[in-house]
């Protein structure tokens, strides 16, 4: 005579099941940023695997950027790829997966997978890491001296930055709380890229100055995604007089003293 199954055979495996829940892994929703040499943190979270520890025997977590992998853990045996890479165990039992990169580099820029297989089930998630570099600005020249009539350009540099796109604005200043966007005269050259993969770039204003300019305030203003306030260079317009003026001042003072001269012997020779 066959017996009926054990009831408590199939309520075992039932509440293994619903233990066991679906694995899901969440990531960033945003893009990670880091700046070049800085240290950056790539966020994993493992859930729904229905204990308070993960068992890292049954766990494996793949990290890549693109078709690269960047690190591999499977079943307790860590393979940093990307040297310096690093998943600690102390936070994978908890369901941390999330990826340590030190001194971020350019070429560690890119879209990322957060892949995780516990026992045959596999979930993933992907972030973007971007990577960037400020840059050192100055103006050239320095002090702006400018002759009276005459054309010069100010030269506004940014070098050593990425990623490549980036903006300069010229303004005057009308006074301290008011001032206009300059266009008229203005030129940007096209960025050039550096062996390192940064960019060199520069901006430049041309200024025909009038007297009344002497003393005006100008500032190049550059934006770009690594910095969280824009660069302001500012400078002070120094008009000096033409040297025609000059010139015809001299000439005509000197006309004058002569006159005035010739005037005072005349009229020392009539008193005589």
């Amino acid at each position: 005579m066959l017996q009926p199954p054990d009831i408590t055979c199939f309520l075992f495996f039932f509440l293994s099941l619903t233990d066991t829940g679906t694995v899901e892994v969440k990531v960033s929703d945003s893009a990670v940023k880091v700046v070049k040499e800085q240290d950056v943190f790539i966020p994993c979270t493992i859930s729904g695997y229905g204990s308070t520890e993960l068992d890292l025997q049954l766990l494996s977590v793949h990290w890549s950027r693109g078709s690269d992998p960047v690190y591999i853990y499977d079943r307790g045996s860590p393979n940093p790829i990307r040297t310096g890479s690093e998943l600690l165990n102390t936070h994978l039992i908890r369901g941390n997966a999330g990826l340590y990169i030190p001194q971020a580099q350019i070429r560690d820029e890119g879209e990322y997978t957060c892949a995780v297989t516990l026992n045959t089930e596999t979930s993933m998630g992907q972030c973007r890491v971007e990577v960037s570099v400020k840059p050192s600005a100055r103006l050239v020249p320095s002090d702006v001296i400018i002759e009276e009539g005459t054309e010069r350009g100010v030269t506004c540099h940014a070098n050593n930055y990425y990623p490549e796109m980036i903006k300069f604005q010229w303004i005057k200043h009308l006074n301290d709380a008011q001032h206009v966007v300059l266009r008229q005269g203005v030129s940007t050259n096209e960025p050039l890229e550096n062996g390192d993969g940064t960019f060199n770039v520069t901006s430049q204003l041309m200024l025909k100055p009038s007297m009344e300019d002497d003393g005006e305030k100008y500032s190049c203003i550059i934006s770009h995604r690594s910095l969280e306030n824009d660069l302001v260079l500012d400078f002070t317009l120094s008009v000096k007089v033409a040297k025609l003026k000059i010139i015809l001042l001299g000439a005509v003072s000197g006309s004058v003293a002569a006159v005035m001269i010739v005037m005072c012997i005349c009229c020392c020779r009539n008193i005589v």
